[in-house]
């Protein structure tokens, strides 16, 4: 994942991390910086969780956003065009030909 801000670039990948300039991925974060567990490896995490009943590192909501981001790209590049999206709402903003991708035409009898 590259998050490009306005003080530089952060590149996050399986093991790796990047920031440009350096500097950006040394500071320390302040008291009010959401942190997250550390996980070493998944499937201990997924494995101890089922244990012990706790929430994985990686749940059901974080891999639906993590997917719906690669998605998102992917609509966008195949559309040669940007979109903008409502992460709440689950629903592309101003645009309904882009809503019109989010589903498709189910067989009957069956409905969701």
């Amino acid at each position: 994942m590259l998050f490009i801000g306005t003080e530089g670039k952060i590149l996050v990948n399986r093991g790796k991390f990047q920031a440009t300039p350096e500097s950006i991925g040394t500071e320390p974060l302040d008291d009010k910086a959401i942190r997250l567990y550390k996980s070493n490896h998944h499937i201990v995490d997924f494995m101890d969780c089922v244990r012990s009943r706790k929430r994985p590192i990686c749940d059901v909501e974080i891999g639906c956003r993590s997917v719906t981001v690669c998605h998102l790209g992917n609509l966008a590049y195949w559309n040669h065009r940007r979109l903008k999206w409502d992460p709440a709402k689950e629903r592309f903003i101003g645009d309904e030909e882009a809503n019109q991708w989010l589903d498709r035409a189910k067989r009957g009898p069956w409905k969701v």
